[in-house]
């Protein structure tokens, strides 16, 4: 499908501010999963007072929310399907549209 320059500049400008959004989920995702399995070794550990038995719990609905949310996030502006694992794609494999400007 043939797209205005208009039309490919706003899908490149929604794909950025995609790809925003899950660099930064995955900030903060980083160093609790970390957190999380060395305290998952340790029974009696607390963290700012708080057990690690309410800690992996906690873990497992966050993770599940970021999956969710980064299937909800990470699809083309263009046509809607899901990007893919990669996290800096230049096309969407399903329907060909420039993700990012040719450099």
């Amino acid at each position: 499908m043939l797209r205005t320059p208009s039309q490919q500049e706003e899908i490149q400008q929604l794909f950025v501010l995609r790809r925003r959004r899950q660099i930064l989920l995955a900030i903060p995702l980083v160093p609790i999963f970390i957190a999380v399995l060395v305290i998952r070794d340790q029974a009696d550990a607390a963290v700012f007072g708080v057990p690690s038995e309410i800690w992996g719990p906690a873990f497992l609905v966050l993770a599940i929310g970021a999956l969710l949310f980064s299937l909800w996030n990470w699809r083309c502006p263009a046509c809607g399907k899901y990007l893919g694992k990669a996290i800096s794609p230049r096309f969407c494999a399903k329907c060909g549209v420039a993700l990012q400007p040719d450099r």
